[in-house]
């Protein structure tokens, strides 16, 4: 599952080179992450300024769960990555 709730398995295809289907790949998810990231600031900066602790706990817990998303989408990506190199691995070796 992907960070948008999209299958996220790589899938080659003969019209792009997979190096650039990778990179078309890493380019999304890493757009991914900037709603997450924005949100979590945003999160943050406004229980600043409501100011109290019932307002600052609120805004904590929801920066946690802007953290949880960021974290599955670099999850995501480490494996877009490790399955590639894997495929480059696998490749290499039947060349030989």
């Amino acid at each position: 599952m992907s960070f948008r709730g999209v299958p996220c398995l790589p899938v080659r295809n003969g019209v792009q080179k997979p190096e650039t289907e990778l990179a078309m790949r890493m380019d999304d998810a890493l757009h991914g992450l900037c709603q997450p990231l924005t949100v979590l600031q945003c999160r943050l900066a406004m229980g600043e300024l409501i100011g109290g602790h019932e307002a600052m706990r609120a805004a904590i817990a929801e920066a946690l769960a802007e953290c949880a998303r960021v974290n599955l989408a670099v999850k995501l990506m480490r494996e877009m990555l490790q399955h590639e190199l894997q495929a480059d691995r696998e490749m290499q070796e039947r060349t030989r």
